[in-house]
Parts: C-alpha cells; structure tokens; sequence
C-alpha cells in the first residue's frame, strides 16, 4: 500500500464503520459493497480533493472511477501528477 491508497482505504473504512457494512481492502468493489452512497459518494470526493490537493472535475466522476479503492488511488496519482 501507498502513501495514497492508505489514507483512502482508512478514509472509506472510517464510512464503512458508520453504517455497519463491509471491511475495506484495496480491492473492495466499492459499489457492489453498497460502501457508497450518494451522500458518502460527495463526502469522499471532497476528502479526496481537500486530501491530496486536486480537483475532480464533475465530468471525471464516473461509475468505474469509485469501483476500488485501487482504482481511486491510481486517479489520484494520475491527477496530481497532471496538476503538479
């Protein structure tokens, strides 16, 4: 795990206690899970964005964006390398 997928894993598993669902590893399928809903689907979008200092366009948020926390971690890589 890296300094990016770490804090994303402990970020969505801190939701996951809340509501009483699923543990969380780098390869939950986020959606299927029911890990994400709407309201948390806005929460971690902000985490992220506030988090690792980007911006995610309304554009880029996609169904096959939130399917793994694996899959958010590489986004996030990919989108601070195209900022920074």
């Amino acid at each position: 795990m890296n300094d990016i997928e770490q804090p994303i894993i402990e970020y969505i598993s801190g939701m996951v206690v809340e509501t009483g669902g699923v543990p969380v590893d780098r390869e939950t399928l986020l959606l299927q899970a029911g890990v994400l809903d709407s309201i948390n689907l806005v929460k971690l979008v902000r985490f992220l964005e506030e988090r690792f200092k980007i911006s995610i366009p309304d554009t880029e948020i996609r169904e096959d964006l939130f399917e793994s926390p694996a899959n958010l971690a590489a986004y996030v890589s990919q989108r601070a390398a195209r900022l920074g």
